[in-house]
């Protein structure tokens, strides 16, 4: 009897090890389906990006997952949201505001619009500046009369404030807009040099 045990193949032994290995390969199978349906999916319904600025095509779909890079007064289009950077201005000291030794402020205005049916949020955080090195920095403190402030935006509503950042002295910056954490579409405007 136990010589025909012996002959039985390891699966006909071991049922309950044999029976847990096919649910694993079955639950690996149809989570490999599954997550291929749904990037399949995502990159069918991505938002698609347009600018309707100079010299800035507008996107199309196969561009819709790279960073769009209008120029500053451009109108740029980023899901429900419309963008503009309005100004650039570069700064030393101003009141009582002085940057660390070696940089200087760069002080962005931008209007925000909400063209969606519902409601948007916005916040200075959306918003990363990146030196001529690649480091990028959230804003810095300084008073502004017309700081950008966090808030919600109604259908149709918009506004505009302006965020300071500091960058070494001279160098040039490009200005990162991504409202959502969520997502890797972006709005990257080149700032310039002094």
């Amino acid at each position: 009897m136990e010589e025909a045990e012996k002959k039985k193949n390891w699966f006909a032994r071991h049922k309950i090890l044999t029976g847990i290995i096919v649910v694993i390969v079955l639950i690996a199978i149809g989570s490999s389906t599954s997550s291929n349906t749904t990037n399949k999916n995502s990159s069918d319904n991505q938002t698609q990006v347009k600018s309707s600025g100079k010299n800035t095509p507008a996107a199309t779909e196969k561009s819709a997952q790279k960073d769009i890079t209008p120029k500053v007064g451009d109108v740029t289009k980023l899901g429900d949201r419309e963008f503009v950077v309005n100004s650039v201005r570069r700064s030393g000291a101003f009141n009582y505001n002085t940057p660390k030794v070696g940089k200087e402020y760069v002080i962005i205005n931008v209007t925000i619009r909400n063209l969606g049916k519902d409601e948007i949020s916005y916040n200075p955080y959306d918003f990363k500046i990146q030196d001529a090195n690649g480091a990028q920095e959230s804003e810095t403190f300084a008073a502004l009369d017309d700081s950008l402030n966090s808030g919600t935006l109604a259908p149709g509503g918009k506004v505009t404030g302006s965020m300071p950042f500091q960058v070494p002295v001279g160098d040039k910056a490009l200005l990162i807009f991504q409202p959502s954490f969520w997502s890797s579409q972006r709005v990257v405007v080149d700032l310039g040099t002094k």
